[in-house]
């Protein structure tokens, strides 16, 4: 395969430029107290740290991310003080390595202070501010319910003591060392920056896109029948790093046959889910996204195992994709989430009549019942993969960059549909970030004849093989 990363991520670090207008932001935003930041830890202390965590798997370093959409700055085991009257970063940490402390100097950081240093530097810094400002999540104003935890909300069983993220400790931390301040969460305005995209964000938002829509391609040329779910996954990690991300945005995410109907968070408790093998007949799910810069995306669509929709399989699907289409034509400013859930339903609704056969209406019906309760048809997207936006209810903005991604399942055939894209809000209506997939079944049809790279590696193993006897 011939890689087109290096053109489509050759500018993956955002300026120095863009930092220093989003810290004159937060500064403006949050003028009565300083602002300090946790940086992520280096690997050998995070490992350290996680050693007795079964789950905990070794990763490359990616500095906190607010940390770096403030400042630029990618040293490990670092703390900032920002002193808002001055607009202003200084930098604290015992790292040496050269290239991260380049990175300091790019960014117009002369010196790095000891960490030592750090509190004795809020202390006399912190004398003409009421507050201290760090970053954690306050339960009242970070987003839907189901993005919190039971350690936010206070869920937990008697007896056990309260849990408590690392940001809470910290901040937890500051409290009681600084007890004539009142410590307050930057997040809510870190939130409210984050939601309208910047060109060089948008630029970046675009290359996340088009190296998973090359993965999602990809993919689907690798699917056929007698093959498993992590040869897929080979494939579209293969393609991520190859194209230019630093990874893919998520676990790869591939529900197949039977797991089409099984909830996320049950999939992703199934070590084993992978090792399944595809069958004729089937549908798949390919729910993927790309780490570019530390911008992200998330994208899919649904394919058919064989290759070629069912008569039953295209007709789900073609219901499917005009209530997907509709919804996704009416983006544009001033509408809100819940109105783009509406115009889906609404589309259903309006092919009820047209229906015959009665598994599909129980489709068609069942879809209705279980999209209009939604909040929205999707998820924001920024350097999360469920990034920061208004609530269902406000209105869409230019620079908005949310995911549409509604479901439609049918057990009595055995299928299930699902298409996800990247949608960025424009002055007039929107871009698609994710274009160049398929929409229409014929189209999938049509990128799955082709070869892929699982069929190019096996027939030249089979050559290899017959050049050996």
């Amino acid at each position: 395969m011939a890689s087109q990363g290096i053109d489509a991520t050759s500018h993956v670090k955002l300026s120095p430029e863009f930092h220093r207008d989003r810290l004159r932001d937060l500064c403006e935003r949050c003028p009565e107290g300083l602002i300090l930041f946790r940086g992520e830890l280096d690997w050998f202390r995070k490992r350290e740290l996680r050693a007795f965590d079964p789950a905990y798997r070794d990763t490359d370093f990616k500095q906190e991310r607010n940390l770096y959409y403030v400042t630029g700055l990618e040293i490990p085991d670092s703390f900032v003080l920002i002193d808002p009257r001055k607009e202003r970063f200084s930098v604290y940490s015992d790292w040496q390595n050269s290239r991260e402390l380049q990175n300091a100097r790019v960014l117009g950081i002369d010196k790095v202070h000891p960490t030592a240093a750090f509190l004795r530097d809020v202390r006399i810094c912190g004398e003409g501010y009421e507050n201290i400002y760090v970053l954690y999540a306050p339960v009242l104003e970070d987003g839907p319910m189901f993005t919190k935890t039971s350690a936010l909300v206070g869920l937990f069983p008697p007896g056990m003591g309260e849990p408590a993220t690392e940001e809470m400790q910290f901040a937890r931390r500051i409290a009681e060392i600084f007890p004539s301040h009142r410590v307050k969460s930057v997040a809510p305005a870190l939130n409210d920056m984050r939601q309208i995209k910047q060109p060089e964000e948008i630029r970046l938002l675009r290359a996340a896109n088009q190296v998973a829509v090359k993965a999602v391609m990809e993919a689907l040329r690798s699917i056929r029948s007698g093959i498993h779910n992590h040869d897929i996954a080979a494939v579209v990690e293969y393609t991520l790093r190859r194209e230019g991300a630093v990874g893919p945005t998520f676990s790869v995410n591939l529900m197949s046959g039977p797991h089409q109907f099984t909830k996320l968070g049950l999939l992703w408790a199934d070590y084993q889910h992978l090792d399944r093998e595809l069958e004729p007949g089937d549908g798949i799910f390919l729910d993927i996204g790309a780490d570019v810069g530390y911008y992200v995306s998330d994208i899919g669509r649904t394919a058919p195992v064989s290759g070629r929709f069912s008569p039953e399989q295209q007709k789900l699907y073609d219901i499917y994709l005009s209530c997907y289409l509709e919804a996704l034509k009416a983006v544009r400013p001033g509408i809100t989430q819940r109105t783009l859930v509406e115009k889906c339903v609404q589309k259903m609704e309006a092919q009820l009549p047209t229906m015959q056969e009665d598994w599909l209406r129980k489709a068609a019906a069942d879809f209705i019942a279980m999209t209009r309760v939604r909040p929205a048809l999707g998820h924001y997207i920024d350097m999360d993969v469920v990034g920061k936006g208004p609530a269902p209810d406000e209105p869409l903005k230019p620079g908005m960059v949310f995911a549409i991604e509604p479901l439609l399942f049918c057990e009595d055939k055995g299928f299930g549909v699902f298409v996800e894209d990247n949608i960025l809000v424009t002055e007039e209506a929107y871009e698609v970030l994710s274009t160049g997939l398929p929409y229409a079944g014929t189209e999938i049809e049509s990128v799955m004849r082709q070869p892929g790279i699982i069929e190019t590696v096996d027939l030249r193993e089979l050559e290899r093989c017959g050049a050996m006897v």
